[in-house]
C-alpha cells in the first residue's frame, strides 16, 4: 500500500448521491473549498440503479405497449419484436449520461472528487481507502454525511433468482 496523501478542505462531503452532490455544489458556490467522497454510485442509487434506469425501462415498455396494443388505431400494421437486452442497454446509457453530468458539475464547481470509502478518524479528519488501493488522509473544517441507505434483508431471507434487490 502506498503512503497516504493528505488534503484539507473547508467542507468534506461523504456520499455523492442527490443530497451529497447538491450540498457540495452549493458550498462551492458559496466560496468553500470542497471535497466529496464516494465509494460506489456517483449520483446515488437513483441515478445509477433506481429511478433513472427504471424510468427509461418504463418508457420502453410504454412505447412497446402503444405499438403492440394500439397500432391499428394509428394505422400501423406489421410485425413487432422487442429486444430486451437493447432496452436494458438504453436504460444504462440514460443513467450513465446523468452520472457524467454529476462529474461535470463537480469539475465546473472545482469540487475534488475522491473515489473510495471514507471513515472518520477524528472530529476534523477522514481516512479514505481509495479504490486503487492507497489511502488518503483528508482534514476539514466542516463535514456533511450524506451516505444514503442500503437494502436490508429480512432475517432468514437470502437472495435467489426469485428474490432480488436493486443491485
Amino acid at each position: 500500500m502506498t503512503p497516504a496523501v493528505s488534503d484539507h478542505y473547508d467542507l468534506i462531503v461523504v456520499g455523492a448521491g442527490s443530497g451529497g452532490y447538491v450540498a457540495a455544489i452549493r458550498a462551492a458556490q458559496l466560496g468553500m473549498t470542497v471535497g466529496i467522497v464516494e465509494e460506489r454510485y456517483w449520483g446515488g442509487v437513483c441515478l445509477n440503479t433506481g429511478c433513472v434506469p427504471s424510468k427509461a425501462l418504463l418508457r420502453n415498455a410504454e412505447i412497446a405497449s402503444i405499438v403492440t396494443q394500439q397500432s391499428a388505431t394509428f394505422g400501423i400494421a406489421g410485425d413487432f419484436s422487442l429486444d430486451y437486452s437493447r432496452a436494458v442497454s438504453r436504460s444504462r446509457e440514460v443513467a450513465d449520461a446523468r452520472v457524467r453530468g454529476v462529474h461535470f458539475l463537480m469539475r465546473k464547481n472545482n469540487i475534488t472528487e475522491i473515489d473510495g470509502h471514507g471513515h472518520f478518524t477524528g472530529p476534523h479528519s477522514l481516512q479514505v481507502d481509495l479504490r486503487e488501493g492507497s489511502t488518503r488522509l483528508v482534514t476539514f473544517d466542516h463535514a456533511v454525511v450524506a451516505t444514503g441507505s442500503r437494502v436490508r434483508m429480512l432475517p432468514g431471507v437470502v437472495l435467489s433468482d426469485n428474490i432480488v434487490t436493486y443491485e
